[in-house]
């Protein structure tokens, strides 16, 4: 090869390597010409306008706000609302309950608000409950359900002088005949 050759080749050389270079700054420096253009134009876009939509945001958020408030506030109510019936029901109840003269009064009132509660209801100060396909007053659901089997727990004992009755004695048919051996152990201990 001659010295024209070879500078030749080496022009060409640094040519291709100028140019290949030159394409590659181009490339890595457009995407950063492109996003300083996008800041350009956003610093000269009116100011005003700017702050009118974040107004328009503000008010957005403080709608979307009051809204939750007034939702969490119904809540509220709500809640203060059935504890204020679930209170005076109860009420009601001890009430009927003292009057009835039952035994365990506190034991039978939790008993009778998890049988009845959902079904006990107040029209004029009056209570009742709705028994199905009927309705009776919160006295006679009580009374109906202290003769039921459950509610028969609650009554005092009967008349009957409870646990100081003396028990009667077994008497055979015939004095003449002898007592049998656990008839006559029975009555050795009484």
């Amino acid at each position: 090869m001659t010295e024209p050759e070879i500078q030749a080749l080496i022009d060409a050389s640094l040519n291709s390597f100028k140019t290949e270079i030159s394409t590659e700054f181009t490339k890595a420096n457009q995407g950063l010409a492109a996003s300083v253009t996008k800041e350009i134009k956003k610093l000269q876009a009116p100011q005003p306008t700017v702050t009118e939509s974040s107004e328009t945001i503000q008010e957005k958020l403080t709608l979307k706000a009051l809204e939750q408030q007034l939702t969490d506030l119904k809540t509220q109510l709500a809640d203060k609302d059935k504890e204020a019936i679930t209170a005076k029901r109860s009420s009601a109840v001890s009430q009927v309950i003292a009057n009835s003269k039952a035994l365990s009064p506190s034991t039978l009132q939790k008993v009778f608000l998890l049988d009845h509660a959902d079904r006990i209801i107040e029209e004029n100060g009056k209570w009742f409950v709705n028994q199905g396909d009927s309705v009776s007053t919160l006295e006679n659901a009580l009374t109906s359900y202290l003769s039921s089997e459950d509610g028969k727990a609650f009554l005092p004992a009967s008349g009957v002088q409870g646990s100081s009755a003396q028990e009667t004695k077994v008497t055979p048919v015939d004095p003449n005949q002898k007592l049998k051996a656990e008839d006559a152990l029975f009555e050795s201990f009484n």
